[in-house]
């Protein structure tokens, strides 16, 4: 008997020391801790497109986005790094997700662009 309990302790020991779900990244909340900002852009200056890491700030510190026509445009206050689908204080504002994607996928994009946006009533981060 001793045995099975001695058993059956270790056997719980050794689960509780398993992780049930992986860390969530916590959020940074101001654009100090955002990767791979570019500084010093203009509205209307020529960029380079790309799916990931496209914030840059003005002279001013005003937030820009590199668009798909390759140009620098302006958007909304960029308030840190977020996650897609959390709630959001104020629609219009910008952030950018640490990693995109889930971990079933062997590859995730890094620095995905995100706006708060309302989706059924609810102010949440989105994809733009």
């Amino acid at each position: 008997m001793r045995g099975i309990l001695a058993s059956l302790v270790a056997c719980g020991m050794i689960t509780t020391a398993l992780p049930l779900s992986a860390e969530a990244s916590a959020a940074c909340d101001s654009v100090d801790c955002v990767p791979n900002l570019a500084r010093g852009v203009a509205a209307g200056a020529p960029c380079t497109p790309a799916p990931s890491f496209v914030f840059g700030l003005d002279a001013s510190g005003g937030t820009l986005i590199c668009a798909s026509q390759g140009m620098w445009v302006p958007v909304g206050p960029l308030v840190g790094t977020r996650e897609v689908a959390q709630p959001c204080d104020r629609a219009g504002t910008t952030a950018q997700q640490p990693l995109a994607g889930n971990d079933l996928q062997l590859l995730r994009t890094p620095g995905v662009p995100l706006r708060c946006a309302d989706v059924n009533g609810a102010l949440r981060w989105v994809n733009f």
